[in-house]
């Protein structure tokens, strides 16, 4: 099944994604907004799946302007490359964490951010008007291709320099595990910014993972970290914008404390105004923890509907200066538009350093919230279940809380504890369901119970995704 959303088109490639489906979207997304400008210019890079290069060249086939080709750039690379050259949009080729038989692409505005909901949706409505013999007839007298590889990376280290300025690292070394993905470019970063660290699976397209970094996916990094005393791990998507850190225990920091570490050390040390702090931004997957961290400092923490361009663009409404997705690893600082794995790592070694602490410190001074994640296939749309689920919860007492519409998520929140749902837009009929809690049996009976609720809500049998030891559980004492 082909998805579109607002966080990119994804498809097993040559089943889902053809190349005549790419194309038709490279004209959509030309047609939209860039044909009115006879000298429009975009910035298209891709990661590391073997389908890339086929399908760049099927994508440019339609796209009559000057194109600057990234080769395998990350996500950030590319998003910082619209920015710097003066762009009027850009094509990511990928597919994020979906495994390698799966590509798509990231349509990008003039700000290097990805579009907007209104924006996607008529690139959407212009694909589905297109008649294939519309793609006969295109005539490519204004393209020029020039390769911006290095020089897109070269940018993206001043963008980051800019950032984080300089990093004395006194006796911190990481282990680095991009899994053959665009991550790769981290080690000719870190090198610049002198990161002692380890690197490992550096071959473009060979993945020895699965591409989502996790605690059952990285597992295997935690007998490295032993043999080479470093102080953590870091493990790469496929795009590099996501980054999950592993600690010498086998512990994964999940993305809520990382969060909460940036917005501690931030709003401790504000930049500019002390009695000015603007709010930090989180999607509604995340963590109290960073909300609980806010306060602390007598700030807001804002909750906008699941995916980075809600994040970006509620941090500019607020004038924000940080915002993420606690649900998974990657922060948005600064002038940032999309998360970023590397930037993620680079300010997290600047906290480190000059707070003279380590990692697992700083986790252990951290509130203790039990986040629990899980996702399981469905056989319909959640959407279909949605109206029991609701009454279930409200007869519970349970407050909820729903962005996004019917496609969004659906939170129900009770004694400062929370379960959330939410229907992947990018793995098919795949639900996310999340427990959050100060309460370690609270949050295991929220996740339990939502479950057995969803089983007997779809008379289905299911069977966890990932994790594979929740086992049903009433909440009677909830």
């Amino acid at each position: 099944m082909l998805i579109q959303s607002f966080s990119g088109i994804r498809g097993v490639y040559k089943k889902d994604l053809t190349p005549e489906i790419a194309q038709k979207y490279a004209h959509s997304y030309f047609t939209s907004f860039l044909k009115q400008n006879p000298n429009s210019k975009i910035a298209i890079g891709r990661d590391s799946r073997e389908s890339g290069e086929e399908i760049l060249n099927t994508l440019i086939k339609t796209l009559n302007c000057e194109i600057l080709d990234l080769g395998i750039s990350s996500t950030p690379i590319i998003e910082n490359a619209v920015r710097t050259f003066n762009c009027d949009g850009g094509i990511i080729i990928t597919a994020s964490h979906n495994e390698p038989e799966y590509n798509g692409f990231k349509f990008l505005g003039k700000d290097g951010g990805v579009l907007n909901i209104e924006d996607i949706e008529k690139v959407i409505q212009t694909f589905n008007q297109i008649k294939d013999q519309q793609l006969i007839t295109l005539h490519l007298d204004n393209q020029t291709i020039e390769n911006y590889q290095d020089s897109a990376l070269g940018s993206y280290i001043g963008f980051l320099r800019d950032i984080i300025g300089e990093i004395n690292l006194q006796g911190i070394e990481i282990l680095v595990d991009p899994n053959g993905g665009a991550g790769i470019s981290s080690k000719q970063i870190f090198n610049e910014f002198q990161i002692p660290a380890t690197y490992i699976n550096m071959n473009h397209g060979k993945f020895t993972r699965l591409i989502e970094p996790n605690q059952e996916s990285l597992k295997p990094l935690k007998e490295q970290l032993n043999n080479t005393k470093t102080e953590f791990a870091i493990g790469f998507d496929c795009d590099a914008d996501r980054v999950e850190i592993l600690l010498p225990n086998g512990q994964l920091i999940n993305g809520n404390q990382i969060l909460a570490i940036f917005a501690n050390h931030l709003l401790t040390n504000p930049s500019s105004n002390p009695d000015s702090k603007p709010p930090i931004i989180g999607n509604d997957a995340t963590s109290y923890l960073v909300k609980e961290i806010a306060n602390k400092h007598n700030t807001n923490f804002i909750e906008v509907e699941v995916g980075e361009t809600n994040i970006i663009n509620e941090m500019q409404r607020q004038n924000s200066i940080l915002g993420g997705e606690g649900s998974n690893g990657g922060i948005i600082l600064g002038n940032s538009k999309c998360r970023d794995g590397i930037l993620t790592t680079l300010y997290l070694l600047k906290i480190l350093t000059q707070n003279q602490t380590n990692l697992q410190k700083l986790i252990n001074n951290l509130p203790k919230y039990y986040y629990l994640k899980e996702k399981i296939k469905l056989k319909t749309d959640f959407q279909n279940l949605t109206p029991n689920i609701i009454q279930y919860y409200q007869t519970k007492g349970f407050q909820l809380q729903q962005t996004g519409g019917e496609n969004g998520g659906l939170k129900f929140i009770k004694n400062n504890s929370w379960i959330w749902f939410r229907q992947s837009k990018t793995e098919d009929k795949v639900l996310r369901i999340i427990a959050d809690s100060k309460d370690e049996t609270t949050s295991n009976n929220l996740l339990k119970n939502a479950i057995e609720l969803i089983d007997n809500t779809t008379n289905l049998k299911i069977n966890p995704l990932v994790g594979g030891q929740v086992q049903p559980t009433q909440l009677n004492n909830y």
